[in-house]
């Protein structure tokens, strides 16, 4: 009885996280008013939840209850990160007519480079203590504490290094297409 109860709280908890990016998906485009940014955002979350999965299995642990609350709790905080960097680098390149869209995104990254480090560590550190299983309450509280840790790591690197690299793909390729289309008189 309780192993049914489990998976379906366990695909409820799945629902819920679907749902809630689906809503922030909605909030970001009508902030964004661009309904491709938000998709660079969420796309943080894709990669971070296949990490942590990987993570888990690697370590012989399964996908339960607390893996799940771990994963939706690390979303919300890592997801923070990317929204921030992406509305730096929209103000910035937005702002200065005369900055290049590299150039934005490298004063942005200098700009929001402490913020989401110290976010991300001050979480990091707080949950090192719960990585042991000494006890029953401590083995508990480890796939909700592994699946925080290695999501903020990799939350961390993908704000910083990936979010932006996707921004200036999709942006730069946009900006040499619509070049394209006036030269060649099509508009």
């Amino acid at each position: 009885g309780n192993y049914y109860e489990s998976r379906q709280m366990i695909r409820e908890l799945a629902l819920i996280l679907t749902v809630a990016i689906l809503l922030l998906y909605f909030i970001l485009a009508s902030q964004f008013e661009s309904l491709l940014q938000p998709i660079i955002i969420l796309i943080e979350i894709v990669i971070d939840v296949c990490i942590v999965l990987i993570t888990l299995w690697a370590m012989g642990e399964s996908v339960n209850i607390m893996s799940m609350i771990g994963l939706v709790v690390m979303s919300g905080i890592i997801i923070n990160d990317s929204i921030l960097k992406v509305d730096t680098i929209n103000h910035i390149y937005r702002s200065n007519g005369n900055i290049s869209l590299l150039q934005s995104i490298i004063i942005a990254g200098h700009r929001r480079l402490k913020p989401i480090i110290m976010t991300s560590l001050t979480t990091i550190l707080a949950l090192l203590p719960f990585l042991t299983k000494d006890n029953m309450g401590a083995a508990l509280q480890f796939p909700l504490s592994i699946t925080i840790v290695v999501g903020m790591i990799a939350g961390t690197m993908v704000s910083l290094f990936f979010v932006p690299l996707i921004y200036f793909i999709i942006y730069r390729w946009k900006e040499t297409r619509g070049k394209t289309k006036k030269r060649s008189g099509i508009c």
